[in-house]
């Protein structure tokens, strides 16, 4: 007897001190042990009516995720949300396909969205409904004893004292309710509860001097009346997929925003589908006005491009539009600052971090800048590592901030913006919310643990769902076969790269032994100067430019001209490269890289791009 009962009060000591050091719930599914546990916790730990272990504000994916996951360490926690029901952007802007992001980890490819991404998507197909999603998301917080939901709630105030969110207020069924808790995460898309706090952003592409530059909104549409049965014939002889997106691909947009990129079709029943692929190029999304007609804007361009479909293809022949969404899909707004900024150098580099809380794999994308729906993909990483640091805001101690609106610089920002990655942060940041609770520690202390703490905090984040590995992959530059990092242009490859100014591709080749054109540099000089310098830039720069951009070959003698001329500096006709060899700027190139009449290669146009463009700050 004294032994069964010495085991059961070790069993019950062991498992309280796993639920107040890890938050192990998530690896536990029996009911029974669940409910004894949430006992546990509830003898720990009391509540006021109001007040709460953890709230997040938001209920788009990354807040469901943060939601679930502290609520199943039995934390008594609250989901905040202005909608009346809990399908987020998901539903509002008909997203009918989320796919896991994928890595390249030692040789091989890996999911890097487990956990509750694959609880939320996994039985989800392809081509899923708005309702199937709201189902799905019901279903698991129906299952949460731990978790409270406030609908049809609006953020209204917050009280912050000496870097601690204490409270905040919310207006609910006409009255203003005052709601505590220990830790806060705001996952909402635009960062409603960070912008109550102060928390210092910029929008769109602000940190490189375009703030009113954002990756374009998309529309997505519900037609009806196809004919699958027919699809399904022409199917049989033809990849039917290919010659929709050819047809589309045709189409000649109605408005000069509008732009149709990687269009696709996803079944949706019997006779609908949703149509995906009309996006709006340049709108001010901090402007309510320019927003509004953009969605005017696309809903034309659907109602034009089904009309189109009716008479292009035989299938479509009595469709017509059956829903629109309620909003445009805004994949970019405000980036807030944390305690380190990711930077596309990160990315380019497959970077690791220490306390890394996701890792993530999607392109970086300048297609903004070029406004023309082509591809401009700056570099397409292997993996790369997602510290907690930035989702932990610089001027709060105890607020989390997942999603696209973190710490990431504009253009890094559409990499690891990726909705799964979103989500992955999401479940992350509620499993540090409940670690940082139980230990009484705020998520900006976790930034200062020691090594063995920081090893454990890990631990526990891959316990409860996320998938974490160290990472040490690398880019070769495809021209020279040297790490790309190896290359004596890198550091001006990885300055380009972080205003958006080259682009590597999908390969990553940044084609350094090829040889330039007059007007590929005289171009390069002029946004560098612009986007790097731009109190130095001037109209007398872009003309003395214009007049170089001509498909001239590049010699030593024609880069030394062109970069005399903008910077005022007089020379002899024939002899600008040796005045210019006197340079600075010219110095950094590698001895014999550059002679008066031989080509000059990107790697040298790389250098002297940047040197010129700090050479005038």
């Amino acid at each position: 007897m004294k032994r069964d009962r010495l085991i059961k009060v070790l069993l019950v000591a062991v498992l309280f001190f796993l639920v107040i050091r890890f938050g192990i719930i998530p690896l536990l599914t029996g009911t029974s042990l669940r409910d004894y546990l949430d006992k546990l916790a509830a003898q720990r730990y009391t509540f006021a009516e109001n007040e709460y272990a953890v709230i997040v504000v938001g209920s788009d994916p990354e807040g469901i995720a943060a939601a679930v996951a502290s609520a199943r360490t039995s934390l008594k926690t609250l989901l905040v949300t202005e909608d009346p029901d809990l399908g987020g952007y998901i539903k509002r802007s008909m997203i009918v396909e989320v796919r896991p992001d994928e890595g390249i980890i030692e040789g091989k490819k890996e999911n890097l969205n487990r956990g509750f991404y694959r609880e939320l998507f996994g039985n989800l197909r392809v081509g899923f409904t708005a309702e199937d999603y709201v189902k799905s998301v019901e279903k698991i917080i129906s299952r949460e004893k731990s978790l409270k939901v406030l609908y049809n709630s609006r953020l209204t105030d917050a009280v912050v004292e000496d870097r601690i969110l204490k409270s905040i207020k919310v207006r609910s069924g006409g009255e203003e309710i005052t709601l505590s808790a220990g830790i806060f995460i705001d996952a909402t898309q635009s960062g409603d509860l960070l912008e109550l706090c102060g928390v210092p952003f910029t929008t769109g592409s602000g940190d490189i001097g375009l703030p009113d530059t954002y990756m374009p909104v998309e529309f997505n549409f519900k037609v009806s009346g196809v004919k699958w049965q027919d699809m399904r014939q022409i199917q049989k002889t033809s990849d039917y997929v290919e010659e929709f997106r050819d047809v589309l691909m045709s189409y000649q947009p109605f408005n000069k925003r509008t732009k149709i990129e990687t269009p696709t079709f996803i079944e949706q029943s019997e006779d609908q589908l949703i149509i995906r692929g009309i996006k709006q190029w340049g709108v001010n999304v901090d402007d309510p006005e320019d927003l509004k007609q953009a969605y005017e804007d696309a809903l034309d361009e659907a109602t034009f491009l089904a009309a189109y479909l009716k008479t292009s293809l035989v299938p479509f022949s009595e469709c017509r539009i059956e829903e629109v969404p309620d909003e445009l899909f805004i994949p970019e707004y405000r980036h807030y600052e944390g305690h380190y900024i990711l930077t596309v150098s990160d990315i380019l580099e497959n970077r690791d971090f220490e306390r890394k809380i996701a890792l993530a794999s999607s392109p970086v994308d300048a297609g903004k800048f070029v406004g023309n729906g082509l591809s401009y993909i700056i570099t397409d990483p292997k993996v790369y590592a997602i510290p907690l640091d930035c989702i932990v805001p610089v001027n709060l101690d105890n607020v989390l901030m997942p999603g696209a609106k973190a710490s990431f610089r504009s253009l890094a920002a559409t990499s690891a913006g990726y909705i799964p990655t979103r989500i992955t942060m999401g479940e992350a940041s509620g499993l540090t919310a409940a670690w940082s609770f139980f230990s009484q520690k705020t998520p900006a202390d976790i930034l200062e643990m020691t090594p063995e703490e920081l090893k454990n905090y890990e631990d526990y984040l891959k316990k409860g769902g996320v998938y974490l590995r160290d990472i040490s992959e690398t880019i070769t530059d495809p021209s020279t076969g040297q790490l790309l990092t190896d290359t004596w242009a890198y550091p001006y490859i990885r300055e380009l790269a972080e205003y958006g100014l080259i682009a590597g591709g999908s390969g990553n080749d940044f084609r350094l032994d090829s040889e330039s054109s007059c007007d590929v540099m005289a171009i390069l000089l002029k946004n560098a100067i612009a986007k790097m310098s731009p109190n130095a830039y001037s109209f007398r720069i872009g003309n003395t430019l214009e007049a170089y951009e001509t498909s001239d070959r590049l010699t030593g003698e024609k880069a030394a001209a062109m970069i005399l001329d903008v910077l005022g500096i007089s020379y002899n006709r024939g002899e600008a490269f040796e005045t210019a060899s006197g340079l600075d700027i010219f110095r950094k190139v590698p001895e014999g890289k550059l002679t008066r009449n031989g080509g000059v290669t990107m790697d040298a146009v790389y250098c002297l791009a940047v040197e010129t463009a700090l050479a005038m700050r």
